[in-house]
């Protein structure tokens, strides 16, 4: 069993290390035409990666950025955040491209940005009032990545239940209103259902950066919009509350980040993959897209 380091486990997750949202508001830009050209600033804001960089393959991955100045993260910015996707070599291979802001909470925020980007590399977003260096995004060879991605399938696993609580206690640690209802069944036996498939490991009351809770409440609201077209699973991120050890749910993904919610349609393929942040609107409109 892969034993927890917390300090670890925060570093590997990518995001910007800074303690918490700052009430600093950004500049509004609802409805604003895209800039003909990117302009940036050298004390321009930075951007906070809300991904791994480790776990992001070729294809149109979801990148979460936030923004931040020089002392804390930003609690608001643009309606629309606008950029552009440089190569190593500063040369611009996506010169437009931009990302709505998604509200997670009152102090949190972030804008998912989804590059077309099919080589391996490193590659750099540089979004307008922002730095020029950007921020970095790295793309792996899939063959390093042990994750689950878009495009494979959903591994089945014996997650902990109600009735089977597989050396998890407790099985969810949801803020308020008890357990959540996604403890019913197993992930083997939602991918065995013949339905679309939510998987999320994410821990509420332990999450390093405050978004396992909302994420959860998220999709429990979707779920009862949702009702039985879709199977709905929650596995915790650890085995008690002592928060030392990692739970079995979390070794059989290689997860090195919290949360991540797996969004798989019938026949168990991976469609979407959210990790570390999304807010209510996102999550719906992947939903919709996957039960369309």
């Amino acid at each position: 069993m892969f034993q927890f380091d917390r300090r670890t486990f925060l570093l590997a997750s990518g995001a910007l290390l800074i303690a918490a949202c700052s009430d600093s508001t950004g500049s509004a830009s609802s409805g604003s035409a895209p800039p003909t050209k990117i302009t940036t600033k050298k004390n321009g804001f930075t951007l906070a990666q809300r991904f791994s960089q480790d776990v992001i393959v070729p294809g149109t991955p979801r990148l979460p950025f936030s923004l931040a100045n020089d002392q804390a993260l930003l609690s608001d910015g643009p309606a629309v955040l606008y950029g552009e996707v440089r190569d190593s070599t500063g040369k611009i291979v996506i010169p437009s491209i931009s990302a709505k802001l998604r509200r997670v909470n009152e102090g949190l925020c972030y804008w998912d940005f989804h590059p077309n980007l099919t080589s391996t590399g490193i590659y750099y977003l540089v979004v307008e009032g922002g730095t020029p260096d950007g921020g970095a995004i790295q793309i792996n060879d899939p063959a390093t990545v042990q994750v689950p991605s878009v495009g494979q399938p959903l591994p089945p696993f014996d997650t902990p239940t109600t009735a089977d609580h597989r050396g998890v206690d407790p099985i969810c640690t949801r803020l308020q209103g008890g357990p959540c209802p996604f403890h019913e069944h197993t992930l083997t036996e939602a991918l065995a259902s013949g339905k679309p498939v939510a998987y999320l490991i994410g821990t509420p009351a332990h999450c390093q950066f405050g978004t396992c809770a909302p994420g959860l409440e998220f999709l429990i609201k979707a779920s009862k919009r949702i009702g039985d077209e879709m199977a709905f699973v929650h596995a915790e991120v650890y085995t008690d509350d002592t928060t030392t050890t990692a739970a079995p749910a979390v070794d059989a993904y290689h997860l090195a980040f919290e949360p991540c919610l797996f969004l798989a349609d019938a026949t168990g393929a991976i469609k979407q993959r959210l990790d570390a942040a999304f807010d209510q609107s996102e999550l719906d409109e992947e939903l919709d897209k996957l039960l369309a």
